[in-house]
């Protein structure tokens, strides 16, 4: 249980983990502690293509890591210097992110979704000299170097006319650790990587992870039954905070991660089948897979232990229906938190088999509410805040939720006006409206922002209304989530015409959208034609008058169906 003082709410710790975290660079703590394994458990698999079978042991990941690391300080690379990389997953990547930051330098992952505009502009203002990719991305990050003068070399993952193989990269040998260590002393405020988090204006941010964000990722919040030599099945999105951070906790258990660098239902099972993994970093359109694909009723998924997923809040029903699919599963961890403060709250959801004698007991214990996001992170602080006063709410109010700990960023990229929007006297404020019960339980309820996710991929309203908007017979335009129990959210849209045009159809606006965007923002909660687009004052768009009414126009036109 959670302890409540002066309605901040607590985690229910009689230490500061903070306090335990190493006084030395990541890089160097990883490298030792992964030495150390290496002595006690010998060189293990660290890193396994699951459909090829390349991989890296733990010998090799240190070792290529000083290699790469090598060529950085050859191209003059300095501390500080933003490296960026667009791939989806590879064996290979953990050793390129540990050599940036061996030479001080800072990773910024890239989303293969970006557009290419904005993969150009975020390039130019980090002012990168090198870039890694992969095959699929290697087209457009050629393309990219013509556009970008600074951009020196694009390395890549295979081979590609243009781009310098990876392999370069591992030619040579590495320099002394000597040479490579670096002279200036431990600063846990220095940035180690940039990861982009989808705003809600269009527009992503480059949010800045220190050495101790990354200590608090690595450090808190690890299960017991973790132990050297399990084996982990990966479906990453390499250009998050989860992606980033998931398998280096896997290096710190010693367990072989095996990737999925491409992804399709029917490889999932196969995947699961061949690795028999104890554990498995799964999203939403996974678990839906698990749950719903006629391979479930024939595939053996009886090896996993503990699911773990983050990005959206799954409901108890569809978590029924995962353990009645895996018959050895314990524990269910589910994160709530955002790239800006990852480390916001955790729980484990266990077995709910409802003759299972356990269920009653975990409730008891307050260790069991279906509807909540979980407990504190071990070092996060929470409040929930009126979101026109400000003022602190207590117990069962809802509320803005607002974090503050050693997770919370340094702060967004060039972007100083929109870190002054979410940081206020050292709290993140997310945007997310919920509250806390008495026993300190965490409860999300609907998101402030105007945020839509679907199947866990970032909706921005405002970027479906300007193209709505930009049809010669659209007067305004209005975007909505409407809540899903299986995808999370599906985007609607409410329409005003021109006057002159009431011959324009709903179908043929529809059409005109799904033309010029990706399937993740097709409407597939409709589109409704309406007087008037309810604006307050300051002209912004009223939500959740818009929201109320989409749930109401959704459930009528499914009833018709």
């Amino acid at each position: 249980m959670a302890q409540i003082k002066n309605k901040i709410l607590f985690p229910n710790l009689n230490r500061n983990p903070e306090d335990e975290f190493p006084k030395q660079r990541v890089p160097d703590y990883l490298i030792s502690e992964v030495e150390k394994l290496i002595k006690l458990h010998g060189d293990l698999k660290l890193f396994v293509d699951w459909k090829t079978g390349a991989s890296v042991t733990a010998s090799q990941f240190i070792e290529d890591a000083y290699k790469i690391a090598s060529q950085f300080k050859r191209r003059a690379c300095r501390p500080g210097d933003v490296i960026p990389c667009l791939i989806q997953s590879d064996v290979n990547y953990f050793s390129f992110l540990l050599a940036t930051w061996i030479s001080g330098c800072v990773l910024s992952p890239l989303q293969h979704s970006f557009s290419q505009e904005l993969l150009i502009k975020l390039i130019r203002s980090s002012h990168s000299r090198l870039l890694l990719c992969d095959v699929e991305s290697a087209e457009r990050c050629r393309a990219i170097k013509t556009e970008c003068p600074e951009l020196e070399e694009v390395f890549v993952l295979g081979n590609f006319e243009g781009c310098t193989p990876f392999d370069r990269l591992l030619d040579d040998e590495a320099f002394p650790r000597d040479e490579l260590k670096r002279s200036e002393p431990y600063d846990p405020d220095e940035t180690l990587s940039m990861v982009f988090s989808s705003g809600t204006t269009g527009e992503p941010k480059g949010v800045l992870l220190t050495q101790q964000n990354i200590y608090s990722y690595l450090l808190t919040a690890r299960p017991k039954a973790n132990r050297p030599g399990m084996r982990t099945l990966f479906v990453p999105r390499i250009g998050n905070v989860m992606g980033l951070v998931f398998g280096l906790r896997d290096v710190l258990i010693y367990s072989t991660t095996y990737l999925m660098p491409t992804y399709k239902d029917d490889w999932l099972f196969d995947a699961i089948e061949q690795t028999k993994p104890e554990r498995a970093l799964l999203y939403l359109p996974q678990i839906l897979a698990i749950t719903k694909h006629p391979k479930s009723e024939t595939s053996n998924l009886s090896s996993i232990e503990a699911v773990f997923t983050a990005g959206m809040s799954i409901s108890k029903d569809l978590q029924r229906k995962l353990f009645l699919k895996l018959p050895s599963l314990k524990t269910f961890f589910m994160f709530y938190g955002m790239t800006e403060f990852a480390g916001g709250t955790m729980r484990p959801f266990h077995d709910y088999e409802e003759n299972d004698h356990r269920l009653e007991e975990l409730r008891k214990n307050h260790k069991l509410k279906p509807d909540s996001v979980g407990h504190l992170w071990p070092m996060s602080l929470m409040k929930v805040v009126d979101e026109n006063t400000g003022e602190i709410l207590g117990p069962n109010q809802k509320g803005e939720l607002c974090f503050k700990g050693p997770s919370k960023f340094k702060g967004y990229w060039n972007n100083p006006e929109a870190m002054a929007d979410i940081e206020k006297d050292g709290w993140i404020h997310t945007g997310d409206i919920g509250y806390y019960d008495d026993d300190g339980d965490v409860f999300y309820v609907q998101r402030s922002k105007e945020l839509i996710k679907y199947l866990g991929h970032h909706v921005i309203p405002s970027v479906l209304e300007a193209i709505l908007k930009s049809h010669p017979a659209v007067e305004d335009a209005a975007v909505v989530g409407i809540k899903s129990e299986e995808y999370g959210e599906l985007p609607m849209a409410f329409v005003t015409k021109k006057p002159g045009h009431d011959e324009l159809e709903a179908g043929r606006l529809v059409k005109f959208l799904h033309d010029r965007v990706r399937d993740e923002s097709f409407l597939r909660g409709g589109l409704v034609f309406i007087e008037e687009i309810p604006r307050n004052a300051m002209g912004k768009i009223i939500r959740q008058q818009l929201r109320d009414r989409a749930e109401l126009e959704f459930q009528k036109a499914s009833s018709l169906c």
